[in-house]
């Protein structure tokens, strides 16, 4: 139920000494000043401009902060929908204890003040937030329209003002963010769900311990020397590729120019073996592109003949027990065996190319 309050009473009330409880006596130019922003707090509130009336009665409640103004500030609050302000305001006007000798509308005020508050306590929505996904032992971050949620209200009832919210939510480098409208009475759910983080190895755990003394009772291997295994495994795979890359290009650029050259042969600007110089630029591209297929074919050549020297090199390096292996004698047939040296070298010639060597 509203109580209303004449214009006069509130003057009245203005007009007496307030108790220490409202913030000390203020000044006659206080006074005056709350006077005129209450006047112009109804006028406002009149013309439904209820921004401009709670404006205007936050004014004259924050010089006077007496019962009258606190009801009227309430009233304003939960006119522009700030519910939860408004009943906070309403909670402190009928809680602010009596005093021998203050105005008659200040008893009135509490009154209101206590009805308001019923009602605003009715119409206060709620909102739960749930947050899922977030890492074990992560401190999760919760705001509300931006502004700091205590972390331990996370799964429990939040009253706030109806409307529209952003409830965001952060553990570790993971982010959630959700949007919820609601009004009044209302009670809601929003469930913000958390990307998947990875999980961070733990620097120097019982796990790493248990790799490292694995790792320690693996028995060690003999390196391959440089020379024998990296670097045929070099040879193998360098001229194999630089074969195949040679042998592609020489086969295009070949087929280019036959092409060309058939090109020409037929051109009515040639007879035979003889053809006007307007076919020169034809002639030398086609004799250009035959010496690249040669020269790929003699590099695809070299590639060639060093993937086989890799092959004879690291061929016997793979398996086999060393030269001062404990297992062989040095009389042993084995032993003279391995000290025989393969000696290949490859040859290059005029269009053409192969490989030669000693066993």
């Amino acid at each position: 139920m509203r109580v209303l309050l004449p214009a006069s009473l509130l003057c009245a009330a203005f007009a007496v000494s307030s108790a220490p409880a409202f913030a000390g006596e203020p000044s006659a130019a206080d006074k005056e000043t709350a006077r005129g922003l209450m006047a112009e707090g109804r006028a406002d509130r009149d013309k439904n401009d209820l921004k401009g009336a709670l404006k205007a009665f936050a004014g004259a409640d924050a010089i006077m902060h007496v019962p009258t103004t606190g009801l009227e500030l309430a009233r304003a609050q939960a006119a522009v929908g700030q519910l939860v302000e408004a009943r906070d305001t309403a909670l402190r006007v009928m809680r602010s204890p009596a005093t021998p000798g203050e105005p008659a509308p200040f008893k009135a005020a509490r009154d209101a003040s206590s009805a308001l508050n019923d009602q605003l306590e009715a119409r206060i929505p709620s909102l739960t937030v749930n947050v899922k996904n977030a890492a074990s032992g992560v401190a999760i971050t919760l705001t509300i329209d931006g502004v700091d949620v205590p972390s331990e209200v996370i799964g429990q009832a939040r009253k706030l003002d109806p409307g529209h919210h952003v409830v965001e939510a952060k553990a570790g480098t993971a982010y959630g963010k959700q949007e919820v409208d609601v009004a009044e009475k209302d009670s809601k759910e929003v469930a913000i769900e958390l990307p998947a983080q990875s999980a961070t190895p733990a620097a120097g755990g019982a796990t790493d311990t248990g790799t490292t003394d694995a790792a320690q009772q693996q028995p060690e291997q003999p390196a391959e020397p440089e020379g024998r295994s990296g670097g045929s495994k070099v040879m193998i795979f360098g001229g194999f590729g630089l074969a195949a890359v040679g042998a592609i290009a020489g086969t295009v650029t070949g087929i280019m120019s036959m092409s060309k050259t058939s090109s020409i042969k037929h051109s009515p600007a040639c007879s035979g073996n003889v053809c006007n110089p307007s076919e020169d630029s034809d002639i030398s591209s086609a004799q250009t592109l035959a010496t690249i297929s040669t020269v790929s074919f003699i590099t695809a050549g070299v590639g060639a003949a060093v993937g086989v020297i890799g092959l004879f090199v690291g061929g016997g390096s793979s398996g086999e027990p060393s030269a001062t292996s404990p297992s062989q004698t040095p009389d042993a047939p084995a032993d003279q065996s391995s000290r025989l040296r393969l000696h290949v070298a490859p040859w290059i010639g005029l269009g053409s190319a192969g490989v030669s060597g000693t066993f």
